[in-house]
């Protein structure tokens, strides 16, 4: 028994994808790697690392790390810990943060840094909410929602941009991802009476069922509008309607107005993350 550490993407899904599947909810943004670096989509040109637990051949744990964002701690069995943080430093694997359930998340920075001059910051708190019943927003603002264009890609970019810098997230080149996600009807534009795109819902395609929406962003100028809500619910009816058997989103906990909006079209709590930076 012990942790394996692989840069290939496929030897890592072959051994964890049915232990991530058992919850596709909890592990969406794990599963959503996979499919996005099989489809070679990826967020930047450094190599990832993966790691799976595996006893008498059963695998039992799984972590991943694509850069340039936070160790997913996806699943780790008690007692295993030790292990997965001498397994990494043995292969010199630069860890700038983690993200996990709290208790996971602080045990793996207790251990990364000890001894070290590291510093543990908390970069963010999160909390994972699911539906698979949207419900539609009432009063629905003016407007309505629709596919996003090829036209609107250099607009919705931007928005990416905007929502990334807002949140704290690692700037990345947003593009080919944006284009996929227009091109494949997964970007979903709330569109004022006057004709003009006020708000955002994207979402990835399914993994094991389950559909991440994100990012949701509306320009400051439309906010408190409703916009940001019912385009949400849109893109929620739309993903369970053709592909999906649940969503899944993150809001960050220091937005209230977000956390409250998602409960109020059907969105109920899964479990709370934190993402913890390293810093020297």
């Amino acid at each position: 028994m012990t942790w394996h550490v692989t840069e290939s993407i496929d030897v890592y899904a072959e051994h964890v994808w049915d232990l991530l599947a058992l919850r596709a909810d909890l592990n969406t943004i794990a599963l959503t790697q996979i499919t996005s670096a099989r489809g070679r989509t990826s967020w930047s040109g450094e190599e990832p690392t993966f790691a799976w637990w595996s006893r008498a051949g059963s695998t039992s744990g799984a972590v991943s790390l694509t850069p340039p964002y936070e160790m997913l701690l996806n699943v780790v069995p008690d007692g295993t810990m030790d292990e997965l943080v001498l397994a990494l430093r043995q292969r010199a694997t630069p860890v700038p943060g983690v993200n996990g359930t709290p208790g996971t998340a602080t045990r793996f920075a207790e251990l990364w840094t000890a001894g070290t001059t590291q510093q543990t910051v908390l970069a963010r708190q999160l909390r994972l909410y699911a539906t698979v019943d949207p419900v539609v927003p009432e009063p629905a603002p003016a407007g309505h929602a629709r596919h996003a264009r090829a036209d609107e890609v250099d607009l919705i970019v931007g928005w990416y941009e905007a929502f990334g810098r807002e949140v704290g997230d690692q700037p990345v080149d947003n593009r080919p991802f944006v284009e996929e996600h227009v091109a494949a009807g997964r970007a979903w534009i709330w569109e004022d009476e006057a004709g003009t795109a006020t708000s955002l819902a994207a979402r990835h395609g399914p993994a094991a069922g389950v559909s991440r929406i994100g990012p949701v962003y509306t320009p400051p100028e439309y906010r408190r509008r409703g916009y940001g809500s019912a385009v949400t619910a849109a893109c929620t009816r739309d993903a369970l309607d053709t592909d999906s058997t649940s969503t899944v989103l993150f809001a960050d906990l220091a937005n209230l107005t977000s956390n409250a909006i998602y409960q109020t079209i059907g969105y109920r709590m899964l479990e709370d993350r934190v993402v913890l930076s390293f810093a020297a």
